[in-house]
């Protein structure tokens, strides 16, 4: 009985730890997303933008679950090195997040 209490006891805290885990990783890769796009916005948009302070509001926001896939897809589609000129035409879906950090 002692055993399977510890095994228990291991694999709770090992799902525990992983689900704790996962959380941490989606604020990780929302955060690296912001400040790309954030980047993308102060290049292409607004040279006075300040990355710092777009990408704070940035986070923000992604913690709604709509922007955070809608700004997860726009960073995978400027990652192949759109022009600035293109991402209207080509990364569709930037134009929804850009309205939203602007």
């Amino acid at each position: 009985m002692r055993k399977f209490a510890k095994s228990t006891f291991i694999v709770v805290a090992a799902l525990f730890t992983g689900l704790t885990t996962l959380g941490g990783c989606t604020e990780i890769n929302a955060a690296i997303d912001c400040e790309q796009m954030c980047e993308q916005l102060q290049t292409c948009i607004d040279s006075d933008l300040s990355v710092r302070r777009c990408s704070e509001r940035c986070e923000d926001k992604a913690e709604k679950d709509e922007l955070r896939h809608k700004l997860d897809d726009c960073t995978d589609c400027l990652e192949s090195r759109v022009a600035c000129e293109e991402v209207a035409d080509e990364c569709p879906v930037c134009a929804e997040v850009t309205e939203a950090l602007l």
